[in-house]
This record gives C-alpha cells, structure tokens and sequence, in this order.
C-alpha cells in the first residue's frame, strides 16, 4: 500500500471532501463499527463519525494519521497496511475505502475485508474525479500530466472497481452508485491538491515543479479571475458479504 507521508500537509488542504450522496448511500451508519482502510488526514472519517459511525481509521502513514488527530482527538487509529488487519474476525459491519482502495495487494484484499466483516457486512470503496472532459483546458491539463508522469493515464478513472470485488466470490456488489457535484475553489488551492497526488508526489523535484508550473499556466488562461468551477463525479460501489 502506497503512503502520502511526504504529502500529508498538501493532502489535507487540497484534497476535496465528499459529497453527502456517498454517506446517504451507505445509511444506515449511526452506531455502525466501520474500519475506514486507507484513511490518510480523515478527510472521510469527519463525514463518517458526523453520521454517528464508530470509526476505526486505518492507514500505512502515522503522519497521516497524526493529520486526522489534529482535527479529531477523540479517534484511535491504527498504523497497519489495509490488507493485513491487525483486528479479529467479525468485528466490523462496515469496510470502506475513499480514493484508497486501488493501493491494496489484489491477492488479498478482498479475502481480507470478508475476515473483519461480520456476516452480511458491507464493503464499500468510492473515488471522485474530475469530469471537465472536452473543456479545452482541461484537455490540456492531462496532457501535461500524461506526457510527465508515465504510467499515468486519464482513462484510469473510468476503472470498475466493484467488478474485481464482484469477482472473489465473497460479496454481492450492486451497481455503481455516481454522485455528480460542482468543487468551486481557489486555483492555488486545485494547485495543492495536484501537488498532493501520487504520480505528481512521485516526480524528481524538478520535474514536479516544471509540472505544476505548466498547469498554472493553463488555469491562468482560462481562470483570470483565480477561482475554478470544475464538474465533479463521485463513484461508489458497495457489496455485502456473504
């Protein structure tokens, strides 16, 4: 599993918060024990533990997790790789990740989370993406990042990710739940939350410079007043266990 530990600052300010369509379709939640896997600075726990779950947050990075402290103390987290849980069989109704699970061991994720879920617990993973696709500058925006960051490829939002969970044979995955949202903020701040992601992160620091140099530079032209408006999705998949 992937750490944001050198990031963990720029996480916190940049990265979005999620949309109140991806907690009401995980209700019911007041009272629920959910392990949050990957929870970095608790950008999700806040909304979880706002709908009175019981919140296990779990991540890799102790700074993240120190982050999440700083705006919740009353958390316990634990330090440990989402696929390796030090917890015991059957202690949560819910499993979720937010933007995290992709960074789990694929052998053994999934026999994983049914271990930890009591029977008929619930697993959950969501991601939110950008979705200003034929804007001319947001076009222009992955360009850059393709043409910087190998590997990297705008189509990798468009994963199913409920299809490899449907697969293991341990849950029954409904369809994908979409929640569309507008993110208004500040360019400087976009700029933050690109610095903040991993295929930027993981650049010499030359290039990530010349990198996030040339995307202000497309925001700049198209965003003269310093403020963008940029179309959102939020894709949520949930499968309970068998």
């Amino acid at each position: 599993m992937v750490s944001f530990e050198g990031v963990a600052e720029e996480y916190d300010a940049g990265r979005p918060g999620y949309p109140a369509g991806v907690f009401d379709a995980l209700e019911p939640l007041a009272g629920a024990r959910v392990v949050e896997g990957g929870a970095g600075t608790g950008i999700a726990t806040r909304e979880l533990l706002a709908r009175g779950a019981r919140v296990v947050p779990v991540d890799i990075g102790p700074r993240l997790l120190r982050v999440a402290l700083g705006h919740t103390t009353a958390l316990t987290p634990v330090v440990a790789d989402g696929a390796v849980l030090p917890l015991r069989d059957g202690c949560a109704d819910v499993v979720c990740f937010a933007q995290s699970w992709h960074w789990l061991d694929q052998e053994r994720r999934c026999g994983e989370m049914a271990r930890v879920l009591r029977p008929g617990g619930r697993w959950a993973g969501w991601w939110s993406h950008a979705r200003a696709d034929g804007e001319p500058w947001y076009d222009d925006y992955w360009s850059l990042v393709e043409a910087a960051c190998p590997g990297t490829v705008r189509t990798m939002r468009d994963t199913d990710w409920g299809e490899g969970v449907r697969a293991s044979g341990l849950f029954d995955v409904g369809d994908r739940v979409t929640v569309a949202w507008e993110r208004r903020l500040p360019v400087e701040l976009w700029l933050t939350d690109q610095a903040s992601h991993s295929y930027v992160a993981a650049l010499a620091a030359l290039d990530r410079e010349a990198l996030l140099a040339g995307l202000r530079r497309v925001l700049d032209g198209r965003f003269p007043d310093g403020h963008l408006r940029v179309p959102y999705e939020t894709w949520l998949w949930v499968g309970r266990r068998r």
